[in-house]
Order: structure tokens, then sequence, then C-alpha cells
């Protein structure tokens, strides 16, 4: 079935989405910081959390159109993950009380800090949830270098002393309960390091040749391919990303003109991704062979994405990614095929589209996500003049598609109408 839909979307010209990059749209409702917000997550389309170096702690429940701050912690809150839409944990710096934990959906936080042993100096700049039960976080920026991991849901946590690979831990991401990642910082250079226990042991996989950095954020669109920005100690016009193809093994540095010092990092797709840090952010659409600035917020901290059609982005404020162009959504001329209605949306399903030939003809409708990759066939061969209804039930391709933006589009001799729909979760 994939590979139909895949060819499918080779013959509706697809592909002409995936050659643009997605815009980022700016929540005007989300909380503002001078300086920025340091992290956010999202557990799904509707619940996610922003935190900020006030301590403050921002919710939202309708996936970014209207925050809520529900508290604020005694410390520079860092880093923050949840495991579900109750559980979750926020990380801080310049404090002794360095992890909190809230059951309620972030209304309200417990220090938790005495859970970890032994006990830690310093603060969580990255967190990784992996489920329920398993979480990771790291530390910190300016030393020392550590792991700390719960495995039973935040109960307890055990710190470990990564001082033998690296002088600094700033960001910290696993492919799954075992494979991980650091982005770290040793002798004035970037460091990545790699686990495949756990973290039971870690093994450093580069070394950048640019000394005067360390690592900051990291980024995997995929199992094999994966970024780390690079932080500057000193001012510098050029920017420094490090990029995977082959699941972490071996590295290759890219260099960014007028990239600045970078922070943030967060790639879509293997090619289409964005950096960004002390003023500037810039893009790619071509993994890293070219780079685009851009009039976006220049100081992200950090991207994170639900899938590959859903992401959020946490500067001055927080930005989710915009859709791909499309048709605008007006009245259809009496003389013009095309899609008329999509009802309901958002939804998670069934969803009835509606859609007019205003002549009978060939017509093909089908569903992509902001990529142009086929997801779903929804009607294909010659139609009649008039209205014509088909419904989708997401779920009845045999996987469910993640929540997030997709785009409906129906091809007919005269042309192609597409119209944006906005899947949420079940």
């Amino acid at each position: 079935m994939r590979s139909f839909l895949l060819g499918l979307a080779t013959i509706l010209s697809a592909s002409a989405f995936a050659q643009q990059a997605p815009e980022w749209e700016l929540l005007p409702d989300s909380p503002f910081h001078g300086y920025r917000s340091e992290d956010v997550f999202f557990v799904d389309a509707d619940y996610g959390w922003a935190v900020n170096g006030s301590g403050e702690i921002h919710r939202t429940i309708d996936g970014g159109d209207t925050w809520a701050h529900t508290d604020t912690l005694p410390g520079y809150a860092r880093s923050t993950g949840f495991a579900n839409r109750n559980k979750g944990w926020v990380g801080l710096l310049f404090t002794s009380n360095i992890l909190f934990e809230t059951t309620d959906g972030g209304l309200t936080f417990n220090d938790i800090t005495s859970r970890i042993q032994p006990a830690v100096g310093g603060g969580i700049c990255g967190m990784w949830v992996v489920d329920e039960q398993i979480a990771y976080g790291v530390g910190q920026f300016s030393g020392p270098a550590y792991l700390i991991k719960t495995t039973d849901g935040g109960q307890t946590w055990a710190s470990s002393d990564l001082g033998a690979y690296a002088d600094t831990a700033v960001d910290v991401m696993f492919l799954d309960a075992d494979h991980g990642f650091i982005a770290a910082g040793g002798s004035g250079s970037v460091r990545v390091l790699e686990t495949t226990d756990g973290g039971a042991t870690w093994s450093i996989r580069h070394t950048s040749s640019v000394s005067g950095v360390w690592g900051w954020k990291l980024s995997f669109p995929t199992e094999n391919v994966g970024y780390v920005s690079a932080e500057y100690g000193s001012g510098t016009s050029k920017g420094l990303v490090l990029r995977t193809a082959d699941g972490g093994q071996t590295w290759t540095e890219i260099t960014i003109p007028n990239g600045g010092s970078l922070q943030g990092v967060g790639f879509l797709t293997p090619e289409i991704g964005w950096t960004s840090g002390r003023g500037t952010t810039s893009v790619t659409t071509d993994g890293g062979q070219t780079w685009q600035q851009i009039a976006l917020d220049g100081d992200i901290n950090r991207f994170r994405f639900l899938g590959d059609s859903l992401g959020f982005a946490a500067g001055h404020q927080i930005y989710r990614l915009g859709p791909l162009p499309v048709s605008k959504e007006e009245p259809l001329d009496a003389l013009v095929s095309g899609l008329e209605s999509i009802v309901p949306n958002p939804a998670s399903g069934p969803i009835t589209i509606t859609y007019r030939m205003a002549r009978p003809g060939p017509a093909t409708i089908a569903v992509f996500d902001l990529l142009g990759r086929a997801v779903a066939m929804l009607g294909q061969g010659m139609r009649s003049a008039g209205t014509h209804v088909v419904m989708w039930e997401p779920s009845a391709e045999g996987w469910i598609p993640a929540a997030g933006k997709y785009i409906v589009r129906l091809q007919t001799e005269e042309g192609a109408s597409a119209r944006l729909i906005t899947l949420t979760r079940r």
C-alpha cells in the first residue's frame, strides 16, 4: 500500500511541495521573554509547555493558540520533558534544586532533586523522554558533565559521571530506550557521545576540528541522519553544524556562512532544517549544502517536532510550523472544478470531503503530508459534472498518521485544487 501511494505522489507532481521549506508562524498568545524561552515540549498536537529563565511554566491545551502561566519555579528553568498530559519534569540551572516534577499537567510542581542519586552539582540543560517510564537528562553547559536517568517514571533517578568523555553536556536524545546521543564539549571542541546500552557506557564519536566551541543541541529526523549545533565561546560570523548519515558512527562538519554562534537546531527531514542563535536563523532544504538566512526570531534555543508535519520552536515567543503554500479556501466559481469543503476540520476522523466537477472528466483526490508524500488515495477515475463526496477515515490506512497538518489535493484536467486539514490525536 505504501509503495503504491509513493508512486501516486509522483503521478500528481507532489514532489514540488518537497522542494520548499514550510514557514514558522508566530503564536501571538504565547509567552514573551526578553531573552528567550529555553525549551518547549508537546506530548501531542494539543498539550504543550514552555519554560524560561525566569522560572516560568506556561501551558497550552489547544495546540498553542492560547497559553496560561501555571507556575513559577525558584530558579532558571532550562529544560522540560513530559511523559503524558499529566506527568512531566523541568530541569533548572543556577540553584541547588535542579529537578522538579508535576503530576497535574504543569499546574503545580514539586522539588524532586533528592531523588537523584548520587547527588550531582550543576543543572539539567537537556531532557529526553522515551516513554512513561524511561527519561534522561544531562548537564551542564559549564560543567561538570553527567547523565541522569529514570526507569520507573521518575520515582528514582540514577546519575552517572561523564567526565571521562566530556567536560560539558548540553543536550541528550535517544532513538530508543538504549541508543542515544549527547551534544557535549571537551578540550574546547564539540564532542558527540553515543551509547547503545542505555547510558551504561559511552563512546566519543566525534571531536570537532574547530576549537573554542562545544555541542549545544541535537536533531535526528531519522535513525540514520542527525545534526548537532555548535556554540562558540567567542563571537564569530561562521556557524558550525555536525551531520551524520550513518546513524552517528561518523560525522562531517558543515560551515554556515554568517550563521553565527548556533544554539537551536531542528531538522524536519534529512534535507529540511533550521539553525538559530545569537540573532540569526538560517534554513536549508538540501541537507546543509546551502543555507539561507530568514526573517525569523534569531534566538531560538529549541526546535521540537511531532512526526514530520508538526513542529514548535522556542525563542522570544513560541512558533508553530506552518504549512506549505496551497490554494486559498475561497468559494468556487460555478465554472471551475475544485474542493468545496472539509468537515470537520480539525478532526481525528472520519472526515467528509466535498468537491465539484465543472464538467465530466478524470479526477484524482488524495491526501499528502506537508512534504508532498502521499498518505491516502481517496478516489481516482472518471467523474460526472456536479458535486461529489468522499470520506477519509485516517485509521483505515492500516496505520494512523501522526497528528498535524496535511494537504487534501484534487487533480482534474483543469489543474489542481488543495486545502489544508489538521488531524488531531484520538
